[in-house]
């Protein structure tokens, strides 16, 4: 029988994971795995304890896209090469979304058990790594930001009140990206660098996959009220990318700095400070999808 590593974070989402927690065990026994449960107590958890235990086969997650970091972060330091499953439970689940995993428990074990297992591309950030998105400027911090409570309690809907609240505070930055050899100075809003195709619950890069070796950067040049809400219009629609108020750039590598003292935000979690490193690694990632 295998051994399956199961990693999860009580606080995610709606916080009934735990409830189904053997419901869980029950479906990868049958599958194949004797499973071996974490639960979670801090982001330091993470890195100190969770490979106590032996060797396992693959490691499996339940939460969100900053629990999938942190575990992905942990992996990668550690040396450790097997295949993840995601279990989503998180209030946004963006990564899991873009691989077509879906949110019902019972179906995201059904995949681990089938074990189809493809390689994706991981990015990395100066000595951090992400899975999804990394991102700064209007916004993109306000996963940090959101009460835990109202998080767990409204979903994906406080990321939006959240959002309301920053508008007053609408400021842009200037930012220069070094791509290639072109060097591009702007004032922008935000900006988001992505793996997969989806930030926000926004299909933001609609043809981008986790697996064609390139980054997608994304950023929203600064503009009147008006434009700004025509071009999340356009968002909604998947129609942004060809707006004369959005730069869009594809590549294996960008640097990206700004002046201003600014949060970074990386799938969700606090990033790193500027200047930014970003480079794509090639299949550096076995996933379990449909």
């Amino acid at each position: 029988m295998k051994k399956a590593r199961l990693i999860y974070n009580p606080y995610s989402g709606d916080r009934t994971f735990r409830i189904k927690l053997d419901m869980v065990i029950d479906k990868l026994q049958k599958g194949g795995y004797e499973v071996i449960p974490h639960r979670t107590m801090s982001v330091d958890d993470i890195y100190k304890s969770f490979f106590a235990g032996g060797t396992f086969d693959c490691v499996i997650v339940s939460g969100g896209d900053g629990t999938i970091n942190h575990v992905i972060n942990a992996m990668i330091k550690n040396d450790l090469d097997v295949p993840v499953g995601i279990i989503p439970s998180g209030t946004s689940n963006d990564f899991a979304a873009h691989l077509n995993i879906p949110k019902r428990v019972s179906q995201a074990c059904d995949i681990i058990v089938k074990g189809n297992i493809i390689e994706i591309d991981v990015g990395k950030i100066n000595e951090r790594y992400f899975v999804n998105v990394a991102a700064a400027g209007l916004l993109t911090d306000v996963s940090q930001k959101i009460d835990i409570n109202l998080k767990n309690t409204l979903g994906k809907m406080a990321y939006y009140i959240k959002g309301i609240e920053q508008l007053p505070n609408f400021k842009a930055i200037p930012i220069s990206i070094q791509h290639n050899d072109n060097l591009i100075e702007e004032m922008v809003y935000l900006f988001v660098i992505l793996n997969g195709s989806t930030a926000g619950g926004f299909k933001l890069a609609p043809d981008a996959t986790a697996f064609d070796g390139k980054l997608n950067l994304i950023a929203v040049k600064e503009c009147n009220i008006i434009e700004l809400f025509n071009l999340f219009i356009k968002m909604l629609k998947g129609e942004h990318l060809e707006s004369s108020n959005i730069i869009y750039l594809k590549g294996k590598e960008f640097e990206i700095n700004c002046k201003e003292n600014i949060e970074t935000d990386i799938d969700g979690e606090s990033g790193p400070d500027f200047p930014l490193n970003i480079s794509i690694s090639d299949k550096k990632l076995k996933v379990f999808v449909p």
